[in-house]
C-alpha cells in the first residue's frame, strides 16, 4: 500500500510539472529563453578553428586609402572588386565568397561579370526575401555567377540560425557559407533537403557524401569557432596593394565583407556579450564548421521528447521523497548539472539542447513536488504534529511525522514503561495558597516537570489536577523506556528540590511529590468514540504505576518502582526493595523498590539502604520481632519507621502477613 500511494504521489506530480512547466514555457520561451540559452549555453564556448579562413575587410581605413566615404562602400568601383578578385586568384586562394550585392549599375560592371564568369570559385552575395523585408539580388548582369544568400536570421536580436538555402523566381541559392564551401570542395552540384523522422532530423544534403542536420523549419544552426572579429583579416587595401604574403592565402577559403563602416552589417552573437560580430563572421563560423565536419545538430524531437517524459518522472522521484531541503540542494545540483551537460554537449559533441527547456523542467517538478509535499503529502503529518506536539519530544514528534507508518493510531499491544506523579497533600495546599496562587504555582510546576518527562522521550498522556500521567515507547518504538522512565522521575525529583527552594522565599510550602512506575504490556492508542477520542493507555500495568504512586505514601517514599522495572535497569540505577504487597484488586503479590539514585553516585548512604534489606530478609520469613530490632535502629530512615511498626502489629495480631505480602488497604 504505501508503495502504491507513493508510485500514485509520484504520478500526479509528474502531472502537476507538466501543467506547470507547460505554463511557464508559455510565458517565459519568448522573453527570457533565448537569452537563457545564449547565456548558460554558448558564452564563450568556442570549438577549434580549422586555419583554412581569411577575411578580406572593407573597413573605414581601406575606403579612406580609396578616397570614398562611408556611404559609398556598396559604390566602390567594380575594378576594385576586379582586381580584388585577380589578386586572391594570384595569391592562391581556394574559394573566394563575397558578403556584397551587387544592386547597382556602373560603367566598369561588365569587366565585373567577365572576371566572375572567368574565375568559377567565386560567390557573389545576394539578400533573399525574409519576411516584410524584400529581396535585394544582384543586377541580371551577374546572372551567370554563382550567386549565395548573405541572410541571417535573428532570434530575439542574436543570430544562430542560418537558411541553407532558398528559391525564388526559377532559381535556387545556398547560403554563402555554403555556397563557398561547394566552391572549397570544387564540387558544382546542388544541395536538397531530406526529411527525417521523429528521433532523427532532417538534413540538407551538400554532397553525395557529404550532409548537415537541420531542424523541422530546415534551418541549419551555427557552431562558433571563433569570437567577434577573431578570423585571421586583412583590409581590403591590403589586398590591393600586395602588402599580404602568399602563404596567409594560399589554399584558403576568403570570405569578403563590410567591418565598421556605416553600413554596420554587424549583429549580436550568442557567443559574446559586448561586442557584435561582422555579418560576414556568421558565414566564416558556419563555413569553418562545414570545413572541420563540425556542425550542430540540435536535439531532435522525439529524443527531445523522450528526454522530458524521462525527466518527469525520474525528477519527481528526486524531489519528492526526500526532505524539502535535501530536495532543493538536489534541484540546484540537477540546475548546475545540465548547465555542464548542455555546453559539453554543444562544444564537444555538435548537439543543441533547449537547455532553457530543460531548466524550466526541473524548476517546475521542483514546485510541483515542493507544494504538493506540503499541501498533500505533508497535510496527515502537520496534523500528526499538531496532535503530538505539546506532549511528545519534538524530535519524536517529527520521526512520527517522517514516518507516519511506524506507529499505529487504531490501538496495539506492546511493551511500555508507565509513569504516575501526584503532589503529595494538595489539597491542604491548595486551601493555604488560594485559586489564584495555586493555578500560578501548578502552571509553573506543571511546565517543568512536563518538560522533563518530553526532553525524556516520554509522552505526556494526560493531567488529572496536580497528577501526571506519562508513558515511554508509543508513539514510536524508543529503545530502553524502563530506563528513560527512571530517569525523568530523577531529574524531577531534581528540579524541585529547586523549585521548593525558590517557593519558600515567595512563602509557598514545602512540596512533596510521589512517583510511580511500571513496565509490562498495555493497549496503546487512540481510545474513545468516533467523534472524541484521546491517544491513551489501557492495562494492568498502568493500573499497577497508578497504585504504586500511591504506595510511596504508605512508606514515605518519593519513587517507587515494579519489579519489571527494577529487572530492566538494576544495572543503571541503585535501588533497595522495600516490600511484597498485593495491592487492591489484584490476587498476587508484587516486590516493589525505591528507586534511591544513579547507581554509581557517590552521595548514596548504602549502609542505611543494607540494614533495610536484612531487617527485610528476616521479615519475609516471620522473624517480626528480629526484623523489628534491625528497622528501629535504623533512625534516619523513614521508611524503617513504617516497617518498625508493622513488625509490632504483625506481633501483636493487628495484621497478618501471608508468606511474606502485605495487603494494602488503600489505592
Amino acid at each position: 500500500m504505501p508503495i502504491f500511494k507513493k508510485a500514485k504521489d509520484i504520478g500526479a506530480i509528474s502531472a502537476i510539472s507538466l501543467f506547470i512547466g507547460s505554463l511557464l514555457y508559455l510565458i517565459f520561451r519568448g522573453v527570457v529563453g533565448v537569452d537563457f540559452n545564449t547565456l548558460f549555453l554558448y558564452r564563450d564556448n568556442y570549438s577549434n578553428p580549422s586555419g583554412d579562413i581569411v577575411i578580406i575587410k572593407i573597413d573605414p581605413e581601406s575606403i579612406d586609402e580609396l578616397q570614398k566615404t562611408d556611404f559609398r562602400m556598396l559604390s566602390l568601383s567594380k575594378t576594385v572588386y576586379v582586381h580584388l578578385i585577380e589578386n586572391l586568384e594570384k595569391l592562391g586562394a581556394r574559394a573566394i565568397g563575397i558578403d556584397v550585392v551587387f544592386t547597382n549599375h556602373a560603367e566598369d560592371e561588365d569587366i565585373l561579370r567577365k572576371t566572375l564568369e572567368r574565375y568559377k570559385n567565386v560567390v557573389i552575395g545576394a539578400w533573399m526575401e525574409e519576411g516584410k523585408q524584400k529581396a535585394i539580388l544582384p543586377l541580371d548582369i551577374y546572372s551567370g555567377a554563382t550567386w549565395a544568400s548573405v541572410n541571417t536570421k535573428i532570434e530575439k536580436n542574436v543570430v544562430t540560425i542560418l537558411e541553407p538555402q532558398y528559391s525564388f523566381s526559377g532559381r535556387t541559392v545556398e547560403s554563402l557559407a555554403i555556397a563557398t564551401y561547394r566552391k572549397y570542395l570544387g564540387d558544382t552540384s546542388l544541395g536538397s533537403f531530406h526529411d527525417g523522422t521523429s528521433f532523427k532530423n532532417g538534413t540538407y544534403q551538400i554532397t553525395p557524401l557529404r550532409s548537415i542536420p537541420v531542424d523541422s523549419e530546415k534551418n541549419v544552426r551555427i557552431k562558433f569557432f571563433r569570437p567577434p572579429e577573431g578570423y585571421p583579416s586583412y583590409s581590403l587595401s591590403d589586398i590591393l596593394h600586395d602588402r599580404v604574403p602568399r602563404e596567409k592565402i594560399a589554399g584558403k577559403a576568403i570570405l569578403v565583407g563590410e567591418y565598421g563602416t556605416l553600413i554596420h552589417d554587424a549583429h549580436w552573437s550568442p557567443v559574446d556579450p559586448e561586442n557584435q560580430m561582422p555579418g560576414v563572421e556568421f558565414h566564416a563560423n558556419l563555413l569553418d564548421g562545414l570545413i572541420q565536419d563540425e556542425t550542430l545538430e540540435k536535439q531532435s524531437v522525439g529524443s527531445f521528447l523522450l528526454c522530458i517524459s524521462g525527466l518527469l518522472l525520474l525528477l519527481s522521484i528526486v524531489f519528492y521523497l526526500p526532505s524539502t531541503f535535501i530536495s532543493a540542494l538536489l534541484f540546484c545540483l540537477y540546475e548546475i548539472f545540465i548547465l555542464f551537460v548542455g555546453r559539453y554537449l554543444l562544444g564537444q559533441s555538435g548537439i543543441f539542447i533547449d537547455l532553457f527547456t530543460y531548466a524550466i523542467v526541473g524548476l517546475s517538478v521542483f514546485i510541483s513536488a515542493a507544494f504538493y509535499r506540503y499541501f498533500v503529502t505533508n497535510k496527515d503529518r502537520r496534523y500528526i504534529e499538531k496532535a503530538f506536539s505539546h506532549y511528545i519530544a519534538p524530535d519524536v514528534v517529527k520521526q512520527i511525522a517522517l514516518h507516519p507508518d511506524s506507529f499505529k493510531l487504531g490501538g496495539e499491544k506492546r511493551e511500555m514503561t508507565f509513569f504516575f506523579s501526584d503532589i503529595a497533600s494538595f489539597t491542604t495546599i491548595s486551601e493555604k495558597l488560594g485559586t489564584e496562587k495555586v493555578f500560578r504555582l501548578m502552571e509553573e510546576y506543571l511546565s517543568a516537570m512536563t518538560d522533563i518527562l518530553i526532553s525524556n522521550k516520554g509522552t505526556l498522556d494526560k493531567y488529572i489536577g496536580d497528577a501526571v500521567m506519562g508513558f515511554f515507547n508509543a508513539p514510536i518504538r524508543i529503545e530502553k523506556s524502563e530506563y528513560l522512565a527512571c530517569k525523568t522521575a530523577l531529574e524531577q525529583q531534581a528540579q524541585l528540590t529547586e523549585l521548593n527552594w525558590k517557593w519558600e522565599k515567595e512563602g509557598i510550602p514545602y512540596i512533596s511529590v510521589r512517583i510511580g512506575i511500571d513496565t509490562g504490556e498495555a493497549m496503546v492508542g487512540n481510545i474513545g468514540s468516533k467523534d472524541r477520542f484521546n491517544y491513551t493507555v489501557i492495562g494492568d500495568h498502568v493500573n499497577l504505576a497508578s497504585r504504586l504512586e500511591g504506595v510511596n505514601k504508605e512508606y514515605l517514599t518519593k519513587i517507587c518502582v515494579s519489579e519489571n522495572t527494577f529487572r530492566k535497569t538494576k544495572d543503571d540505577f541503585f535501588y533497595r526493595e522495600l516490600d511484597t504487597i498485593r495491592v487492591k484488586g489484584k490476587v498476587r503479590g508484587v516486590k516493589i523498590y525505591e528507586l534511591i539514585g544513579y547507581l554509581n553516585d557517590p552521595s548514596i548512604n548504602r549502609e542505611k539502604y543494607s540494614a533495610y534489606e536484612k531487617a527485610l530478609a528476616l521479615y519475609y520469613v516471620g522473624e517480626y520481632r528480629k526484623a523489628q530490632d534491625i528497622f528501629s535502629l535504623n533512625t534516619e530512615d523513614l521508611a524503617s519507621a513504617i516497617m518498625t511498626k508493622r513488625c509490632q502489629d504483625a506481633l501483636d495480631g493487628k495484621i497478618e502477613v501471608i508468606n511474606g505480602v502485605y495487603e494494602m488497604k488503600t489505592k
